[in-house]
């Protein structure tokens, strides 16, 4: 069956797309048809090319042959974009109903789109024609979405809301999640896709009223998914986490998450621009209290665990990115309140108590309250709700003033987390998001010269005051207050803030367990207190201790046979002698003894050799004279040689410049012999020596020996080794160190 012409789908009597049917002629003499105008018959095309995404993972965009396969899908893809558009009223619309492929394609463009917010068109600066082609396709998508919800086209090419209302939402033609592709796809960079995109909600909610239903249960799986990512940040890394396997191409395990935590952030700030009725549903389901929990605990979280596997990670300037996209949502939901303020002046009490309410809930997230504080001033809000609420409550309004004021002081910051680390971009139409993401974290975690706090000294001041209230609780308390004496004042006039009125006052504190600590600086989970130590040789590989292996220590001899036989400590002795070079060990026999000249000695040497010479003379004399007459001739001449060699040898003692101290050591020996002789000599019998052997034992001794052992006994302590020192004295003073 063939169509005769376009005339035939002419509508001169201007009826609704519901009630037009169009008469065809037929071939071979069959009699005329007649087709409503919605029908299947006139979605004839059955294949549509579905479309592939450009980019491959983690922000990287396709190269190569990759790309070039790309480039051919999406000029296919255009063709059958443009075809689609290109169809008559009634058979764009049989198309969308009856031809699920077609369908198929756009919703295969929305789900694997380029979200704006990566801008990945700094990879493709050499190649304009894949960038011209992306963005003609996305135009040809936003056209047919836009053609859907536009029930006039034309006088001729209509049909009644009712009727779009049901094709729309029976037929799935629009969805919640293919409303939030079109957000990731189209996004709020530019002041005309703000435009487009309210436009699209805007027409939906007014068209179909339950698109707002749909969009409460879109907005609670937010809390679903803010839990999501807290499992998969506290667990990535671990067997059993959600995250799944470390793709090759990314940098960090935590990449996924970052890009979903960014993906989220971006979802919500965008609709509540462009969506103002999703502002009051937000309100009531409380998304901005779970927003602030969220900021204040799992994002720090994971951006830490990013930072200490991979310090330029790129998905650390996706977090601080998400950061910022996290306060200008909760932005919107609170001034959303102080809009509906000054819309509703009947409500205006109502509203402006949900605003306080909404920050006084947030106080306990310090984190999210010190950035908001400084993005948005608190205290500019305040005063447009007391211009238009004259019975606001004062306090409350000082109160919520005061305290974000307080936590934004830089006085007050503690150098928290490392998150004012600027991360590397990975985009470049996203450059002034980032830059101000890195503000806020560079503002929220600079610290002055001002002293730090000690909250266990203030905490010991109030206990002393009031003893029965806990640790715990007292903390809690000081974190609202600069210093312990208000905190007391308030506690005894009874005005705490509203979230601690009623707050449990004997809650304790439980410091931090220590092993956490050491579990996030080492990676290992210990349960010693010495765990990390310096002598820990299971966190590192040169501890300061000894690593002993078997029986006995490192280089120890084995037995004691090897241990008499070390002789290590010689060497030690030897060169220690060697250094002072006292006696030259030379082979030659010649070597002559080399010592340093004293002076010191020079005199005593000189009048000791005087001495022994003048006496050596006298004797030598007196042995002349002695000898009688009957000795024989050999006898004198062999004293006379005697005397004359002495005579010579002192005369040749005279020419030497320093005497031999072996001479010297020789004549005293000689001396103290002489002495000690004529000393124990005792009267005629010069000979006769002191018995103290005596006879054998059981013998029986002789009285000479009984009374040389008793005076031996008594006098022994005067002289020998009980007398050392004496000796060492003169031994010193004669010049023989010993």
């Amino acid at each position: 069956m063939n169509i005769t012409n376009t005339e035939e789908y002419s509508n001169p009597e201007k009826k609704s797309l519901d009630k037009l049917v169009f008469r065809l002629s037929a071939e071979d003499g069959l009699p005329p048809q007649t087709i409503p105008a919605l029908h299947k018959h006139w979605a004839r095309r059955e294949n549509f090319c579905t479309y592939v995404g450009l980019m491959t993972q983690y922000g990287r965009v396709k190269s190569g042959v990759e790309l070039e396969e790309w480039q051919y899908n999406a000029n296919l893809f255009s063709k059958d974009m443009n075809f689609l558009l290109n169809c008559h009223h009634h058979e764009f619309w049989s198309y969308m109903v009856f031809q699920k492929t077609a369908l198929a394609a756009v919703v295969s463009f929305l789900q694997k789109s380029t979200p704006f917010y990566l801008n990945v068109w700094s990879q493709l600066v050499q190649q304009k024609t894949i960038i011209e082609l992306y963005e003609q396709i996305l135009e040809l998508v936003l056209r047919i979405v836009c053609r859907l919800i536009t029930n006039r086209e034309s006088d001729e090419a209509w049909l009644t809301i009712d009727h779009q209302r049901e094709l729309i939402y029976k037929n799935f033609l629009i969805s919640v999640p293919m409303l939030f592709d079109i957000l990731m796809a189209v996004g709020d960079a530019d002041a005309q896709n703000t435009a487009v995109l309210r436009r699209i909600f805007d027409s939906l909610l007014r068209i179909e009223p339950n698109y707002k239903q749909d969009l409460l249960a879109a907005l609670v799986f937010f809390r679903t998914a803010f839990r999501s990512i807290q499992t998969q940040a506290e667990n990535e890394g671990f067997e059993g986490a959600g995250g799944g396997d470390l793709d090759e191409s990314a940098e960090t395990p935590y990449d996924d998450v970052a890009l979903y935590t960014l993906d989220c952030a971006y979802s919500l700030s965008v609709l509540l621009e462009v969506c103002p009725t999703v502002q009051s549903i937000c309100a009531e389901i409380k998304l901005g209290q779970s927003i602030a929990q969220f900021y204040d605990n799992t994002v720090p979280f994971l951006y830490k665990n990013i930072f200490l596997i991979n310090e330029a990670a790129a998905s650390l300037g996706w977090i601080n990115v998400a950061r910022l996209q996290y306060l200008k949502a909760f932005r919107s939901i609170a001034y959303s309140f102080i809009e509906s303020v000054l819309a509703k002046p009947a409500e205006s009490i109502i509203m402006a108590e949900k605003f306080i309410g909404l920050l006084t809930e947030c106080l306990s997230e310090q984190n999210f309250v010190n950035d908001y504080g400084r993005l948005y001033p608190v205290e500019l809000d305040v005063d447009i709700l007391k211009q238009a609420c004259k019975n606001l409550d004062g306090f409350k309004a000082s109160f919520i003033v005061q305290g974000y004021q307080q936590e934004s002081r830089p006085s007050a910051q503690k150098p928290n987390s490392k998150m004012n680390k600027k991360a590397p971009s990975s985009t470049k139409s996203n450059n002034k998001n980032e830059q101000q993401a890195n503000r806020v974290s560079n503002v929220t975690t600079a610290t002055t010269g001002t002293p730090e706090r000690d909250i266990d000294l203030e905490v010991t001041s109030v206990l002393d005051v009031l003893p029965h209230l806990g640790t715990g609780f007292v903390r809690r308390v000081l974190s609202r207050y600069e210093n312990s004496e208000e905190a007391i004042a308030a506690i005894l006039e009874a005005n705490l803030p509203p979230d601690l009125v009623h707050a449990d006052q004997s809650e304790v504190y439980i410091p931090p367990d220590p092993q956490d600590k050491t579990y996030q600086q080492t990676g290992i989970r210990h349960f010693n207190i010495y765990d990390g130590d310096k002598y820990d040789v299971m966190t590192q590989d040169n501890p300061k201790c000894i690593i002993k292996q078997g029986k006995g220590m490192p280089n120890a001899p084995k037995n004691a046979a090897q241990l008499l036989d070390d002789k290590s400590d010689l060497a030690q002795y030897r060169s220690r002698y060697e250094a002072y070079s006292l006696v030259s060990e030379g082979e030659s026999s010649n070597d002559e003894y080399d010592d340093e000249y004293d002076d010191s000695y020079e005199a005593l040497l000189e009048s000791e050799t005087r001495t022994v010479r003048s006496k050596q003379l006298k004797a030598g004399l007196a042995n002349v004279e002695d000898v009688s007459n009957d000795e024989s001739e050999d006898e004198e001449e062999t004293i006379e040689d005697k005397v004359k060699t002495d005579v010579q040898s002192e005369r040749n003692k005279q020419l030497n410049f320093c005497e031999n101290p072996e001479d010297v050591r020789a004549r005293y020996e000689a001396r103290r012999q002489a002495k000690w002789n004529n000393r124990n000599s005792g009267g005629a019998d010069n000979h006769k020596t002191r018995e103290l052997a005596g006879a054998p034992k059981g013998q029986g001794q002789d009285k000479e020996t009984l009374r040389n052992r008793d005076k031996k006994e008594k006098n022994k302590s005067m002289r020998a080794n009980h007398n050392r020192k004496a000796g060492a004295s003169f031994k010193r003073s004669k010049g023989m160190m010993g």
